[in-house]
């Protein structure tokens, strides 16, 4: 009894993935409106019944999708460790870890981007996205600043959003404008050039 009922779970949860899968294949390529429940369901190879058990319907499905592509505290948060004599390491990386888990998630932002304007919860839910990475470097710009490394008068707020915003921009002109980023530079360079141009800026006079 124990067995079918993990089974089923195990089912279930297949199922699930298979659902949010084809979401996102389609919402790639004909965005929120294209993407239909039915047109879900043939891709998935379920029903539309299985799809409203499962998410109720697809506005359900975005909201699942988008709360997934936003787990990204963990990654930013562990590329965040280290004391002030590390800070430009630190900065690296978190705006290589930053850019590169949007890299990974290109699909589904560039539906949020496509989106937003007519669906304002997709906006809503989006902005979690850059306000979590801005949020977790300024709480640590903050702490550098509470131990003397950094000017007090420094807003590390406004410091953490300019970090961040140049990635999110580059993502855009990439992967929405294509641009071609290794014409002018490579991906290395806007991290290292972006962490440099940020330390200068925040610790000049001190």
């Amino acid at each position: 009894m124990e067995d079918s009922k993990k089974n089923e779970s195990t089912g279930d949860k297949g199922t699930r993935q298979c659902i949010l899968a084809a979401a996102r294949q389609l919402m790639a390529k004909k965005g929120f409106k294209g993407a239909t429940t039915r047109k879900i369901s043939e891709l998935a190879g379920v029903n539309e019944v299985t799809i409203f058990r499962h998410f109720t319907n697809k506005k359900g499905i975005v909201v699942e999708l988008l709360s997934e592509m936003l787990d990204v505290r963990q990654p930013l948060q562990n590329s965040l460790q280290g004391d002030f004599s590390q800070i430009r390491e630190m900065l690296i990386d978190y705006g290589r870890t930053y850019y590169n888990l949007m890299v990974d998630r290109k699909e589904l932002i560039l539906i949020c981007v496509i989106e937003s304007e007519n669906h304002p919860e997709v906006g809503k839910l989006f902005s979690n996205l850059p306000l979590s990475a801005i949020e977790l470097l300024s709480s640590k710009l903050k702490s550098f600043q509470e131990q003397g490394h950094l000017p007090q008068q420094l807003n590390v707020w406004s410091a953490a959003a300019m970090f961040i915003s140049t990635f999110f921009h580059a993502f855009l002109a990439v992967h929405r404008m294509h641009i071609d980023l290794g014409a002018r530079m490579t991906e290395e360079q806007l991290f290292e050039e972006t962490a440099d141009i940020l330390l200068n800026g925040i610790t000049k006079g001190t």
